[in-house]
């Protein structure tokens, strides 16, 4: 998918989150003024929320990374093949077009392999083996959803409260999957993510926003506040709703050789991505 109807396109899937609302929960408490939203309201912007996110599965893309950490900034081109709810295959391309590292899940485990030191590191999907990858405290599903344009949590309608819209003109949703909670703003105009934080518990792990990029394309920027880890992605191309093959997400067995890192032993990976 190319041109101009797969910009439009791109631009409508970042602009999706997930339906829900519900009254009561357990959240930290949002300022004073903050005002509740009506239940009709917060029924008619959840269904079309919901409507919208239906339109999209998966994803292949070419992805230009920025990636700073502390005073180090570093530039990355990846291959992505994603789909939800939780399958993930990103390449690295290094100097001359070559794969470099490979790091992939299909929802139960994940694995990163580095074809040149010939590394293997593999461990089950969890947000903490992803952290020592990815430096990100994220499950699978998580990074595929915003990868998608969509929140990192499923908003269902028991687990989640609308506020607002406030004086810059949008909404705050807020959802629980637990452990994990999520706040999101939207725009009041089109109903857009503008931008949102994942907690687990009461521990802020992820902030994210989208931001345009010209021709409708939104760019995604990641926040990892306590590592001080900023990820910038930008698509330099991308095709919206592939079929991808179930091989692309199948996790391989070590290459002869390899030296295996094992991540539920508590092994320290030797490399880390991005």
């Amino acid at each position: 998918m190319t041109g101009r109807q797969s910009l439009r396109l791109l631009g409508l899937i970042t602009g999706m989150v997930l339906s829900g609302c519900a009254y009561g929960l357990d959240f930290i408490p949002e300022e004073k003024d903050s005002p509740r939203s009506s239940w009709p309201v917060t029924q008619e912007i959840l269904r079309s929320l919901q409507e919208r996110e239906a339109a999209v599965t998966s994803l292949q893309a070419v992805l230009d990374l920025t990636v700073r950490r502390r005073e180090t900034q570093e530039y990355r081109q990846e291959v992505v093949a994603i789909e939800r709810p939780d399958l993930i295959r990103l390449e690295s391309i290094g100097w001359g077009g070559f794969t470099s590292l490979v790091v992939a899940s299909d929802g139960r485990r994940l694995i990163a392999h580095a074809l040149l030191e010939n590394i293997f590191i593999e461990g089950s999907a969890t947000p903490d083996n992803v952290a020592a990858i990815t430096g990100l405290r994220v499950a699978p599903a998580h990074l595929v959803r915003l990868l998608l344009g969509l929140p990192p949590l499923s908003v269902r309608m028991e687990k989640t409260e609308l506020y607002g819209p406030d004086d810059d003109h949008a909404y705050l949703l807020r959802g629980q999957e637990s452990p994990f909670t999520q706040r999101l703003w939207l725009s009041d105009d089109d109903l857009s993510l503008l931008r949102g934080e994942l907690y687990d518990g009461t521990s802020l792990r992820l902030r994210f926003r989208y931001s345009p990029a010209g021709h409708g394309l939104r760019m995604l920027f990641l926040e990892e506040p306590f590592k001080q880890l900023t990820v910038e992605v930008s698509y330099r191309s991308y095709n919206v709703n592939p079929d991808l093959p179930r091989e692309l997400f199948r996790i391989p067995q070590p290459a002869q050789g390899a030296r295996v890192v094992n991540l539920d032993a508590g092994l320290a990976p030797l490399l880390r991505f991005p």
